[in-house]
């Protein structure tokens, strides 16, 4: 089971209660064992939706190796079959409903655990005094399933799937994508589902966003009957790259760093000049049909580091121009953010050469998560695209990158991207091997990105966020990038230390007469940002909050 604090409060022992069977042509989940069904929390009332159940249990699955939508599973013609000619396997799983579905909001939203762990449950920013945070998604009203589908794991969610029936027993890892496909197709269309809502929307994280992109791209947004399973689809910072599943011996734990990224990288079909392969991440016979409304959320660390190029996923493939992006895509990039927020207030430089950058995102991303529903159900179009660009500066090469003259020992200009991974997909595999473009975000004279969602702490700043940070030397080259991590570099407090320290950047009181003036400038900022949907109106007691945090920290001995 899973170790952690916040896993534990998710998933308890399992205890048998209840083994029900599903007998629906129109399924591929056969059953289900419930563990556990109680009320959530102690039935505490979380707003409008009130007390919410807790499911723990089992989902069984089988589908058929003949189908069409099924044979692109790696090895589904070696799977043992039951004697209905069937592939059996099964996911744990954990149900958030509530108590009362009328006072729900109609949605519900699929995690993709990352490596067995729980993460939309970040959308409630939780605490560690407190697990569900402000308790966001329950108060919206979310119905909210938890699903296994990596095998390669030792706790939290796990699937369990046969191996090859060929002496090998090699496991059948591409089922994981055949249990969420067909999980949202039982709650979609069965009405026999432990959960019924007219909307589906799924959400992954880092690993579990390079999931959904290879979920996409493989065409398992389509179920075993052709209808369409998912509305919306958030792969959240998985950049430009996919995940290791669909392969005979996968790893799909693995971090994916400089090793996840092949052709294609955008949804539109586009001529890749060095394999001359036409195709598109959803532009191709697989998921050409069924296509879901998407968002594509990035932190600057996946247009930076690790090969995830997230750059190309709004460019052509040879890195020259923007793209026109589908009318069921949107691209946001969390300006001045890292892979995952740091802790505030930020610890001491340790494995890179910065301070971690705790820049939180997910506040805009509870807006972006508000727009995706209010799209998929209300058909209100979300806010605009928001990420750099070629045409007008914004995007550039890294070798063009202007950043401030700071005390930094590496270079900026010299990194790359790494090479393309073999897409065996593909005639030639997509040119394995070749560099793959750097195009980076432009930056202003402090160092912070001009494009993307800016948020207040970027339009009113008291320091640098990067996407970036070189390796402490006494862990590794440090003229390489440590692994998804971002800097923080503070601004000088006043004029006297900023020259002392040789910085050409202003300092603080340089810029705001006082605190009640950057306040004032952080509030116009977010209520600016409100008014664009890229943060809610709810959110900005706590960005103010942060911001008044941060101003003390760094002008405590003013």
């Amino acid at each position: 089971m899973c170790t952690s604090k916040l896993c534990r409060h998710l998933i308890k022992h399992f205890t048998i209660l209840l083994l029900w069977p599903i007998y629906s042509a129109q399924a591929a989940v056969t059953g289900y064992e419930i563990a556990s069904d109680e009320l959530y929390a102690n039935g505490r009332e979380f707003g409008e939706a009130g007390q919410y159940r807790a499911i723990r249990g089992t989902l069984t699955f089988a589908v058929d190796p003949q189908n069409a939508r099924n044979r692109i599973i790696t090895d589904i013609e070696l799977a043992p079959l039951d004697e209905n000619g069937q592939l059996a396997f099964s996911s744990d799983f954990l149900l958030l409903i509530p108590v009362n579905p009328a006072s729900g909001n109609q949605v519900t939203l699929v995690d993709i655990p990352n490596r067995g762990n729980p993460i939309m449950q970040r959308f409630n920013l939780p605490t560690t005094e407190s697990p569900d945070g402000d308790a966001f998604l329950m108060s919206e009203g979310y119905s909210l399933l938890w699903l296994g589908w990596e095998e390669d794991i030792d706790s939290g969610f796990r699937i369990s799937i046969p191996g090859t029936a060929d002496g090998e027993n090699i496991p059948i890892s591409g089922l994981g994508f055949a249990a969420v496909r067909d999980a949202a197709s039982w709650i979609k269309h069965d009405p026999d589902a432990l959960v019924s809502t007219d909307y589906l929307l799924t959400f992954g994280l880092s690993q579990s966003g390079r999931y959904l992109r290879s979920f996409l791209y493989l065409g398992f947004n389509t179920d075993e009957a052709g209808r369409q399973v998912y509305d919306g689809v958030i792969p959240h910072i998985g950049g430009a790259s996919r995940i290791d599943l669909n392969r005979r011996g996968a790893q799909p734990v693995s971090q994916g760093q400089f090793n996840a990224t092949s052709y294609p990288f955008a949804d539109d079909a586009y001529a890749d000049p060095l394999s001359g392969v036409r195709e598109g991440q959803l532009d191709n016979p697989r998921a050409r049909e069924n296509q879901p409304k998407i968002f594509y959320t990035n932190s600057s660390v996946e247009y930076w580091g690790g090969g995830r190029i997230a750059a190309m996923i709004h460019t052509t493939p040879d890195a020259q121009r923007d793209l026109i992006l589908p009318e069921n895509v949107r691209v946001y990039l969390l300006a001045g953010t890292q892979h995952g927020p740091a802790a505030f207030p930020p610890a001491a430089a340790s494995t890179g050469q910065l301070q971690n950058n705790p820049h939180n995102y997910w506040w805009p991303m509870r807006a972006l998560l508000t727009a995706m529903t209010e799209w998929v159900r209300d058909d209100i179009p979300p806010p605009p695209s928001a990420h750099p660009q070629l045409a007008n500066g914004s995007l550039i090469p890294v070798s063009e990158i202007e950043f401030p003259d700071l005390d930094i020992d590496a270079s900026l200009n010299s990194l790359d991207a790494g090479i393309r991974m073999p897409n065996p997909l593909l005639q030639g595999n997509g040119a394995p091997g070749a560099e793959l473009p750097l195009l980076v975000p432009q930056v202003n004279e402090d160092g912070n990105e001009i494009a993307g969602i800016i948020s207040p702490e970027l339009t009113v700043p008291l320091a640098t966020y990067t996407g970036w940070n070189f390796n402490n030397p006494q862990i590794g080259d440090p003229n390489r990038l440590y692994p998804l991590a971002g800097g923080y570099i503070p601004f000088s407090a006043s004029l006297e230390e900023r020259i002392s320290n040789n910085d050409p950047r202003l300092s603080i009181e340089e810029r705001y007469a006082s605190k009640t003036e950057y306040l004032e400038l952080i509030t116009a900022a977010a209520e600016d940002l409100v008014a664009k949907r890229y943060l809610l109106q709810r959110d900005i007691p706590a960005v103010y909050q942060r911001a008044s945090a941060h101003w003390d920290l760094l002008m405590s001995g003013q």
